[in-house]
């Protein structure tokens, strides 16, 4: 990772003040291309000098064949060395635009993973994808091509000069439409400044689009919306091709334009230094190498419309990265955070704490203590705010009032890393990493060892699953485990919630997907894990948290009873309902 970091770099809405600020570790490389650029400038320009004063000779028969020879690998000479100037004027300001990429793309993932749920919610994932790959493209290409386009542009002064010393009355007629040129690039800058920014918002939804088909590819299918889907994929690539084309229009007039100017200025030379040459007012060397220069300005004034296109969309690309990066996250070590506040025992507070979505309030008036050790259970009907209470306490938002604390230090005091390195987190959405089961597990813990992974699986009740696959840990997943049942994730996130060997271990509603036999073995597999620390559980099955130390029951976001199962159940209140109502399906079940 660069020691230069998106907080110090990034200058929001100035994309060139933040690429001059990240190609700042990489000022020698460039410098020593800008110098061989010039170094190749000057050895081109004495190739029309050479040719000129050569023909000049000849003209007056005042060279012969060994004079030719040596003139001819003088030239040869001069253009080797240019050649080599610019081999190593290539390998330096292309790798260091290649290494600038690489700085950027690490530094553009790491902020996204300090980034809150907040910012994911309100942002699609093939957008951001968009940015971290067509965009992040894009500034290299202004940064390698376009730098290097530009530095080439030196050759320019250097020609114009030499042709200011052979003749400043034919130099000034032959740069009588360049002025039409400038009006064109201003035209052009404009036009592709807006036009760029079209297209890469267009390929983000184009992006999106197949990003959300191709992860919900089993839903299209299930419900019978492939044709619907293509249409609508069709639609939006057909926009983005349209956008496309209305810049390659552009893009492809510039180059005829500046074509169109250089036929003209050719035409203004042999009018014009024909007439001088006639009157004596220039030889014919000098007429031909005013010639060999105004065909070397064809090239720089050839690609101008090129770097100009690279200039706007690298522009725009930074300022859309830019625009990421300078988010801020909303969930971060503050000055209130204490280096010395860490997790012991594990026992948790929860004080008063109201939670809010917007103007809706989730949580309210949520207050229960954890002694470190026991297993707290939450119970509650769907959308009650169970899951809330975890996200609070893993600080994936933060409360709106009151008070959470872990061990006596509120949880702004932890740092964010010990305060997450300290938790085991099953979530009831099991995420599964498109590799093997092994470096599944070793996300947890890479320096574990092949016995706690295995201890982690049979306390999982995974074990089973690992002999019937044919290369056991080291069996391959597709894309977010897609070759396994729902319960068979969850129950692998389980084991790998239990290979961190956590201070605090909660396990979100993650039994849901394994019927109630493999449940009641994995929570014996459990009960002594759990004994050795603090445990936090979800469920809707009142089988689940039964055995808990206490149980709190949550409706409508506040909590409407607590206590252990036996006085809940006597309480006669929501717990002994959802009880009861259990026990007459699991009682219709076996009668089926």
């Amino acid at each position: 990772m660069s020691d230069y970091t998106f907080k110090h770099l990034v200058v929001k809405d100035h994309p060139l003040r933040t690429l001059l600020r990240y190609n700042r570790r990489y000022w020698k490389p460039l410098l020593i291309g800008i110098g061989l650029t010039s170094t190749s400038a000057v050895l081109l320009i004495c190739t029309p000098l050479l040719i000129g004063y050569v023909i000049d000779l000849l003209d007056d028969n005042a060279i012969d064949a060994q004079g030719m020879w040596f003139y001819f690998a003088l030239m040869l000479l001069v253009s080797a060395v240019g050649g080599v100037c610019r081999y190593f004027q290539r390998v330096l300001m292309i790798g260091a635009s290649r290494k600038f990429e690489y700085d950027l793309r690490n530094d553009f993932f790491q902020h996204l993973q300090t980034l809150s749920p907040q910012f994911f919610n309100s942002n699609k994932t093939g957008d951001i994808m968009a940015r971290a790959t067509n965009d992040l493209g894009y500034v290299r290409e202004f940064i390698g091509p376009g730098i290097k386009g530009t530095v080439d542009m030196l050759r320019v002064p250097f020609t114009i000069g030499i042709m200011l010393w052979y003749s400043v009355k034919l130099t000034l007629f032959t740069l009588i439409p360049l002025p039409f040129v400038t009006f064109l690039a201003f035209f052009f800058i404009r036009y592709m400044n807006k036009q760029s920014k079209i297209v890469q918002k267009r390929f983000a939804v184009v992006n999106s689009r197949a990003q959300e088909n191709l992860a919900g590819a089993r839903v299209v299918k299930a419900y019978g919306i492939a044709g619907r889907e293509m249409k609508i994929f069709r639609q939006a690539s057909e926009s983005y091709m349209r956008a496309n084309i209305k810049l390659a229009v552009v893009m492809t007039i510039a180059i005829p334009m500046v074509s169109l100017v250089l036929g003209a200025i050719i035409i203004i030379l042999v009018w014009q230094g024909g007439t001088m040459v006639i009157n004596k007012e220039l030889s014919t060397g000098d007429l031909a190498a005013f010639f060999v220069c105004m065909l070397m300005l064809a090239f720089p004034l050839g690609q101008f419309g090129y770097v100009l296109t690279l200039y706007q969309r690298g522009a725009v690309a930074m300022n859309r990265i830019g625009t990421i990066m300078c988010e801020e996250p909303h969930i971060r070590d503050t000055d209130a955070t204490r280096e010395d506040a860490v997790i012991t025992g594990g026992a948790i507070t929860f004080d008063a704490v109201r939670f809010a979505h917007g103007d809706r309030d989730v949580l309210e008036d949520i207050s229960f203590t954890v002694p470190a050790g026991q297993t707290l259970a939450i119970v509650g009907p769907t959308g009650s705010g169970k899951t809330s209470i975890i996200s609070l306490l893993t600080r994936a938002y933060d409360l709106a009032s009151g008070q959470i604390a872990i061990d006596g230090h509120a949880l702004s005091e932890i740092p964010l890393d010990h305060l997450r390195g300290s938790l085991g987190y099953v979530s009831q959405d099991p995420f599964i990493f498109s590799s093997s089961i092994r470096e599944n597990l070793l996300l947890a813990r890479p320096d574990a060892s092949e016995a706690e992974l295995l201890q982690a699986c049979e306390l999982a009740q995974l074990t089973e699953t690992l002999d019937n696959l044919p290369d056991g840990l080291d069996t391959l997943l597709g894309e977010r485990g897609v070759n396994l049942s729902g319960g068979q994730k969850q129950r692998l996130t389980l084991a790998r919630a239990l290979v961190r060997d956590p201070g605090i271990l909660i396990l979100d509603d993650s039994l849901s997907s394994v019927d109630t036999h493999t449940e009641e073995q994995i929570l014996s597999g459990l009960r002594k894990v759990m004994a050795q620390r603090t445990t936090i559980l979800i469920a809707h099955r009142i089988s689940t948290v039964q055995d808990a130390d206490y149980i709190i029951v949550l409706d409508q976001g506040r909590i409407s009873e607590q206590g252990t199962h036996d006085s809940l159940i006597a309480a006669k209140g929501l717990y002994a309902s959802m009880y009861r109502r259990q026990q007459l399906e699991i009682a219709l079940e076996d009668a089926s």
